[in-house]
């Protein structure tokens, strides 16, 4: 059975929850009152080593065989600033 979760952190291999915090950005309603959450899931990204929101995205997202992954937006804010790496050297030659 295949789960369908967003291409964001909280179906990354690399994303380790540790709970939940505040956030200005929390893309989440309440069931029965409609109303807008304030906290979002969050948790250490092992790949970047930064604390990131479980709704972050990155061009470094690895995902299980088992789980389906839509795209969706980006958020405005990073929990905690970091940048992926443009290019990476996989074999350099001195």
């Amino acid at each position: 059975m295949q789960m369908r979760l967003p291409k964001a952190c909280i179906s990354c291999n690399s994303f380790d929850v540790k709970g939940y915090k505040e956030d200005k950005h929390c893309p989440y309603v309440e069931q029965y009152t409609g109303r807008p959450k304030t906290r979002t899931q969050f948790g250490q990204c092992t790949r970047h080593e930064k604390l990131v929101f479980c709704t972050e995205l990155c061009n470094r997202h690895a995902h299980e065989d088992n789980i389906e992954v839509f795209e969706v937006t980006n958020r405005p804010e990073a929990l905690e600033p970091h940048q992926a790496k443009m290019f990476e050297l996989v074999n350099e030659v001195v």
